[in-house]
């Protein structure tokens, strides 16, 4: 059933497709999947549900196929801009901004997904993804001892995308991290931990500012 569903590789853009999976990631982020209508997708994207039915069987394998795309460009977006595995977790650490439109359908699909077998095949699938681009800093990491040689580079990643999906849930019900910096000292702390104990750091910059 999932492989069924993930989407062929295609030769010509289909601009409207695009728009309907923009769309669709928006209406699910303000609504939940239980929430969003097929009517509700085409209003937001300005087209008619022919437009919808005419490239996805069902709301089903609109919404899994919105969750696994937009949330797989986020993470490209999120790796290109770190140079290092403690970039993703500080940046997924220290942040306590109002959810973005991506982070709110993110917390969406993690709900929906206890009931929605095809929205939790999309989150699997989107972080699959995301640990696959992930290799080439987990990589490195491990040959420059940011990671050091008994601590499993897996294990990291796991942690990094707990860490930011907690985050996520805190931020959700307006909840901020305890005052006097004692959150961005421990995350300073753990991200120090994962290395080599004789690995050279820079005492002189914290977590927060190697960012």
């Amino acid at each position: 059933m999932a492989q069924q569903l993930q989407s062929p590789a295609r030769s010509v853009p289909d601009p409207l497709r695009e728009r309907l999976l923009d769309a669709a990631a928006k209406v699910f982020a303000q609504k939940g999947y239980s929430g969003t209508r097929i009517l509700d997708v085409v209003s937001e994207a300005g087209l008619s549900t022919g437009a919808v039915y005419g490239r996805f069987g069902s709301k089903n394998e609109l919404l899994r196929e919105a969750v696994t795309s937009r949330s797989a460009s986020r993470a490209a977006g999120d790796l290109d801009r770190a140079e290092k595995v403690a970039d993703l977790l500080v940046r997924g650490a220290l942040r306590f901004d109002p959810l973005s439109d991506h982070e709110a359908m993110r917390l969406e699909a993690f709900v929906a997904a206890r009931r929605e077998p095809e929205v939790a095949d999309a989150v699997v699938d989107a972080e699959r993804t995301f640990r696959r681009r992930a290799e080439p800093l987990l990589e490195a990491a491990s040959i420059d001892g940011t990671i050091a040689h008994d601590v499993d580079p897996d294990a990291v990643m796991f942690f990094v995308r707990t860490v930011s999906l907690g985050l996520t849930l805190q931020r959700a019900a307006g909840l901020s991290a305890p005052t006097g910096g004692g959150w961005e000292e421990l995350i300073n702390r753990v991200v120090a931990s994962f290395g080599e104990p004789d690995a050279p750091h820079d005492s002189s910059k914290s977590a927060m500012g190697e960012t």
